[in-house]
């Protein structure tokens, strides 16, 4: 997901703040002022990502190039921390860095070409089950069939309101798929250059506490390390950078992750919260959130096993009332998104 980088620690650390440089040294800050770009900077990495409009400039401390858009590669001599804490480049690293703001930017916005909707179980994976005797009558319910149901009315409502984006449903029917067979679909879509993708998967829940109720979305944790790029599939200058690129991505997709796990939780909050309870957002690495190569997240509609919320879940209100919470989330994390990137 190529787009200017949303992060949780913004604007200019203090330590990036000193003035004083020697002779020949240019203060990156100087820089960022000069193109009037924002900066987002990682202390722990000593990483910046600079931002202006469309285009994003990558340098790090110690490491003798600059990333623009995040796929071309520039040698500089590399910056420097000085003693005072500020850091600096040489005169000529920081004409180059200038220049990469002087090339016309792309005049594409970005946009959510393709959302996968994942519903879980199938086949011979039932998922959870809860059976309950409900007023003299015997209710059982299957995972697979109630995300089934809600899937399809996520698709339903995404094709009618985004016609123009490739909506995947990995299963339509009944049918069993394999956790590799799932994120094989969704790291098996092509994207355009200035394109991103989404992945949810949809699944119930169970607890051995049958009080145990409510609504959660799950997101891969912040910490959890993955191969996003693989350098067989970059060309031999950027595979020296691979490892940094892969970095850089690796944490995009955690916040784009976080951010469209909060979006699906508020929305079902608003249209189910007066009867079942939001949990929050987890953290977890479930297989098909860790191996899906995009921002991912995993939704919990609630528990089979609660007989109260299994009475719910056995109606097509319901059912419609989180299908419903759940696009309006999608719907807008997709806008808020490809109006960041415009």
């Amino acid at each position: 997901m190529v787009r200017p980088f949303r992060a949780f620690v913004l604007i200019l650390s203090g330590l990036l703040l000193c003035s004083a440089v020697s002779f020949g040294d240019t203060n990156i800050t100087t820089l960022i002022q000069r193109v009037g770009g924002e900066l987002l900077w990682d202390p722990v990495l000593e990483r910046g990502i600079v931002n202006r409009g469309r285009r994003s400039v990558v340098f790090q401390v110690g490491i003798p190039f600059l990333l623009k858009d995040f796929n071309e590669v520039t040698d500089i001599e590399a910056p420097r921390r000085r003693q005072d804490g500020s850091v600096v480049v040489s005169d000529e690293s920081a004409k180059a860095f200038v220049s990469l703001f002087a090339v016309d930017q792309p005049q594409d916005s970005f946009t959510i070409s393709t959302i996968i909707i994942d519903p879980g179980h199938g086949g011979k994976d039932p998922g959870t089950i809860g059976t309950h005797n409900i007023d003299g009558e015997r209710l059982v319910l299957e995972e697979k069939d109630l995300v089934l149901k809600v899937s399809q009315s996520v698709v339903n409502q995404l094709k009618e309101n985004f016609p123009d984006k490739n909506i995947i449903l990995t299963r339509s029917d009944d049918r069993y798929l394999a956790l590799e067979e799932r994120t094989a679909i969704a790291n098996a879509v092509e994207l355009a250059e200035q394109e991103a993708m989404i992945f949810m998967s949809i699944h119930a829940n169970a607890s051995l506490n049958r009080k145990a109720s409510g609504f959660e979305v799950w997101y891969l944790p912040p910490e959890y390390r993955r191969e996003i790029v693989d350098p067989e599939d970059l060309d031999q200058e950027q595979k020296t950078i691979a490892p940094i690129l892969n970095s850089i991505l690796e944490e995009e997709f955690t916040v784009e992750s976080i951010l469209l796990a909060k979006e699906i939780l508020d929305g079902m909050e608003t249209t189910i919260g007066t009867v079942s309870g939001s949990r929050g957002l987890k953290e977890e690495s479930w297989f098909v959130v860790r191996n899906a190569k995009m921002p991912s997240v995993l939704v919990e509609i609630g528990f089979v096993t609660n007989p109260e919320e299994a009475k719910l879940l056995n109606t097509e209100t319901h059912l419609q009332k989180i299908s419903s919470g759940i696009y309006n989330g999608l719907a807008a994390y997709i806008r808020n998104f490809e109006k960041s990137g415009e």
